[in-house]
């Protein structure tokens, strides 16, 4: 049986308008539900609008979001 692909969309934005703040994907929002299609037979992909390697809003990337693997 083949995986059904999964795309899981995410932000192309790095920075919160003008402010001059740095943003992009919350990284606990995407592993949690990607490790959880992956496990469960699915294909996820990740995606975003202008492609390449999306940015993790910095806030997120510490170690409390290491849960995953």
């Amino acid at each position: 049986m083949t995986a059904k692909t999964v795309l899981m969309f995410v932000t192309s934005h790095d920075m919160l308008g003008a402010t001059g703040h740095q943003t992009g994907f919350w990284y606990e929002e995407l592993a949690a539900p990607y490790f959880i299609f992956r496990d469960t037979g699915f294909d996820p992909v990740i995606v975003s609008p202008k492609g390449g390697r999306p940015p993790i809003d910095p806030g997120s990337a510490g170690s409390d979001s290491d849960n995953y693997e």
